[in-house]
């Protein structure tokens, strides 16, 4: 369903200006993230509002955009699964409580995973020259949560951290010049 809006989207870009330098493929691909992105947190928002539970949501949506920016993970083959699981993810994680052993022991485990795996992009578009450091964001995250103790912000990074295990099609990392390689 997104997919088809950005490729719709795209199109019709393309009509209006067919001397653009840009092809209709890589804009769908721009605008498909844009979408994906801007639903998630409209989605999130809206039921998080019913729930009552508004600003622990995104609470717990920001804090798994932030993370997974520096720590990669798997991807969905659908833009519109990734919405709806974020969604539901992000919507269900405030209703969690936990203890305080537990939630050290998951704030642990999640902080072991990012110092072996982090970053681990399944596939990365570009490596900037600050690609070195995203192993030390993830891992002070994990470090500052122990002292803020917050189990949605817990919640959050274990499932992030559990997206960049190496159990997803392999685990393979693959390095493309193109976005048409994906």
């Amino acid at each position: 369903m997104l997919e088809t809006l950005s490729r719709h989207i795209a199109s019709e870009i393309k009509k209006a200006d067919p001397d653009g330098p840009t092809s209709v493929e890589v804009m769908e691909y721009a605008i498909g993230i844009k979408i994906t992105e801007i639903s998630a947190v409209l989605m999130v928002a809206v039921i998080a509002w019913i729930t009552g539970h508004f600003w622990g949501a995104l609470l717990a949506l920001a804090t798994i955009m932030f993370v997974r920016r520096f720590s990669g993970g798997v991807h969905f083959s659908n833009l519109t699964l990734c919405v709806c699981f974020t969604t539901a993810v992000c919507v269900t994680i405030p209703f969690v409580s936990l203890s305080l052993s537990t939630f050290l022991i998951i704030n642990a485990c999640s902080l072991l995973v990012f110092v072996v795996y982090a970053p681990n992009h399944f596939i990365y578009i570009n490596k900037t020259k600050y690609h070195k450091y995203y192993k030390t964001i993830c891992i002070l995250v994990c470090i500052l949560n122990f002292f803020v103790q917050s189990h949605i912000i817990c919640l959050s990074i274990v499932i992030q951290a559990f997206s960049i295990l190496p159990l997803w099609k392999g685990g393979e990392r693959k390095w493309i010049r193109n976005w048409r390689e994906l």
